[in-house]
């Protein structure tokens, strides 16, 4: 007898065996660009204040779809406090217009302050 509860036909085994996703061609990526900024303030920057200034900014200027054609990423384990440096990554299509936005930021609560672009590269090694 032969059903499909049994579970000797050939596709449950091939439902129960773990099947590798196939890797992306290097010529379908996105290329990535990183962009490195250092924020000029008097006081001290809160990173999670700082990353939700961004996203409303990016939000209210381009919209929904628009920043999410920028493929924009805000890499916290690169935020330096004390420099006041961080590190934001987007795809190579959408770097002028992330620049930008980032210029359109003026104040993080009461504070002013001012972004300051320090370089933009294809790999994060090459920014330090």
């Amino acid at each position: 007898m032969d059903n499909a509860w049994s579970g000797n036909n050939k596709e449950s085994d091939k439902m129960n065996r773990e099947e590798k996703l196939k890797i992306l061609l290097p010529t379908l990526r996105k290329k990535s660009r990183y962009i490195k900024f250092q924020i000029i303030s008097d006081e001290p920057i809160v990173y999670e204040d700082l990353e939700q200034s961004i996203w409303n900014t990016f939000l209210d200027f381009f919209g929904e779809r628009g920043t999410s054609d920028f493929s924009l990423w805000i890499i916290k384990n690169l935020w330096n406090e004390k420099e006041k440096t961080g590190v934001i990554k987007c795809n190579n299509k959408s770097v002028t217009q992330v620049v930008a936005g980032l210029g359109l930021i003026q104040r993080l609560g009461d504070t002013r302050i001012i972004f300051k672009i320090l370089g933009i590269s294809g790999t994060v090694r090459r920014l330090r």
